[in-house]
């Protein structure tokens, strides 16, 4: 009898102290698994809807509003486009799609290629509302014509079919579309892109307000297309301290389901060169990809330097290493790198360049009353004309990075 008590007490004291079969410690087993690595879902598919937000601004149209929008920017702007084209030739450059040709480079083409710092892009100091600007050949700029059609509030900028020679309008000169710039309201631009086919009706393929904000906050707001891809953009510009530029990007691809936001700083780093600090997110489907990178750019060398790290659902997928010429993927610890994934990791690369410097370029036309205003070539002919006085005020910002 009692043998028989301990016994029970024996086997109910070791049923207490738990066991392998214990459901306890194998909760406790399945919690201290690792994560499976990160992978991308479908990098096909990511590929594609890279590659078609690309294509939106990848148009015989928007390339020639890539290359002729410094030309009738104001005068003041030209210094702008230097970082624009650099960010656009870096996109180009690693893209895994066919690469654009970004607007000073092409611009370049037609100076001898000795305009590093867009001294020599001729901008249209003071526009003259109501008039129409043609290309003029023999003096690569824009002058003011007889032509009807602008807005009153405004001005119309023809565009052009360009030469594969120069990257300039060819001769003689085929027009494809033209940009109206309105005063819409107080402090505010309006920018309208349209195309006009040689067999078709005119198509409006992007209409965007620019307009000041508190201290240097200007917003942009407004789509871009390319008739199949519809982008929906609104952008936060700043100048958060002396020499510093930030961007903050939310783009919506209507009717697809993805989102795309990038955030990204310039800040100077000595010299001819800039520091770009990105943090691109691509969110679809339930899944979010990540890219933040920290790059150094040089506006001379036109060659940049630094690393891009890439997350998926917040966990490490891959870091991109940027030397010189040469653009290297990594996987992190555990993940495996298939080919579609290298080449996504390319495309994503490219993207983040590429939607900072289409971001910029929208700014590009857009006249600033901080700018300096006197007569050129283009407003000779429309002296009796009211000029065009937008209040929008010009955001303080580095040499490199404005």
């Amino acid at each position: 009898m009692h043998r028989t008590v301990a016994l029970t007490l024996t086997l109910a004291v070791t049923a207490c102290a738990g066991g392998v079969t214990d459901p306890a410690a194998t909760w406790l087993a399945r919690r201290a698994r690792p994560a499976p690595p990160a992978r991308l879902t479908d990098p096909t598919a990511t590929f594609d809807q890279l590659q078609a937000i690309s294509a939106v601004t990848n148009t015989p149209l928007f390339e020639s509003f890539t290359v002729l929008a410094p030309s009738f920017a104001p005068a003041g702007a030209a210094r702008a486009v230097v970082l624009t084209a650099l960010s656009l030739e870096l996109a180009a450059r690693y893209s895994p799609w066919h690469p654009k040709v970004p607007p000073l480079r092409m611009a370049e083409r037609g100076t001898g290629g000795e305009d590093p710092q867009g001294e020599r892009i001729k901008g249209v100091r003071t526009a003259a509302r109501g008039t129409t600007y043609v290309w003029d050949p023999a003096t690569n700029a824009y002058v003011a014509a007889s032509d009807s059609g602008a807005p009153a509030n405004g001005a119309r900028f023809m565009l052009y079919a360009l030469s594969q020679r120069t990257g300039l309008p060819s001769v003689p000169l085929t027009s494809i579309g033209y940009v109206d710039l309105t005063d819409s309201s107080a402090g505010a631009v309006g920018v309208t892109l349209v195309g006009t086919p040689a067999t078709g009706p005119p198509a409006t393929y992007a209409r965007y307000r620019v307009a000041a904000g508190a201290a240097s906050v200007t917003w942009l707001v407004g789509f871009v297309t390319d008739g199949t891809t519809r982008l929906d953009l609104r952008v936060r510009t700043d100048s958060t301290a002396p020499g510093t530029l930030s961007v903050q990007t939310a783009i919506a691809v209507a009717g697809q389901g993805v989102q795309l936001s990038e955030a990204v700083t310039v800040s100077p780093a000595g010299g001819d060169s800039a520091r770009m600090t990105t943090d691109l997110r691509v969110a679809s489907g339930g899944e979010t990809v990540r890219a933040t990178g920290d790059v150094t750019v040089d506006t001379t060398t036109h060659l940049g330097s630094g690393q891009m790290a890439v997350s998926v659902n917040e966990s490490a997928f891959a870091t991109l290493t940027l030397g010189g010429p040469d653009l290297v993927a990594a996987a992190a610890p555990g993940v495996t790198l298939t080919t579609a994934d290298e080449t996504t990791l390319r495309a994503l690369f490219s993207t983040s360049f590429e939607l900072f410097g289409t971001v910029r370029l929208l700014f590009t036309p857009v006249p600033l009353s901080s700018h300096p205003s006197f007569r050129s070539r283009a407003s000779v002919g429309a002296q009796h004309a009211a000029p065009l006085q937008f209040s929008l005020p010009s955001p303080k910002r580095a040499r490199l990075s404005s």
